[in-house]
């Protein structure tokens, strides 16, 4: 990147990856966070904060792939229902 120069590599596939820390910086001091600033939640996507549920790879669920960032969206919005309708 620094020099600019471009290559020509064969390859079959490819994973890209955009950053290794998660962009939450905001919400230092609101929620819980790991040492790696990832949102702390549970199996159900339940965060520190009650009625405050997060998702992706901006948690503490492993293997940050998009899938998994999608199944994991469908279960914390599921708990937020289930919050809802208890409440």
């Amino acid at each position: 990147r620094v020099s600019g120069e471009e290559r020509h590599v064969e390859l079959e596939g490819i994973f890209v990856q955009i950053g290794l820390l998660p962009n939450t910086d905001w919400l230092k001091g609101t929620l819980e966070l790991s040492k790696f600033g990832e949102i702390v939640i549970d199996a159900k996507g339940h965060t520190s904060v009650p009625g405050v549920f997060a998702a992706g790879d901006c948690t503490t669920v492993p293997y940050k792939q998009i899938i998994i960032a999608m199944g994991a969206g469908a279960t914390a919005s599921l708990s937020a229902f289930d919050h809802l309708i208890r409440s």
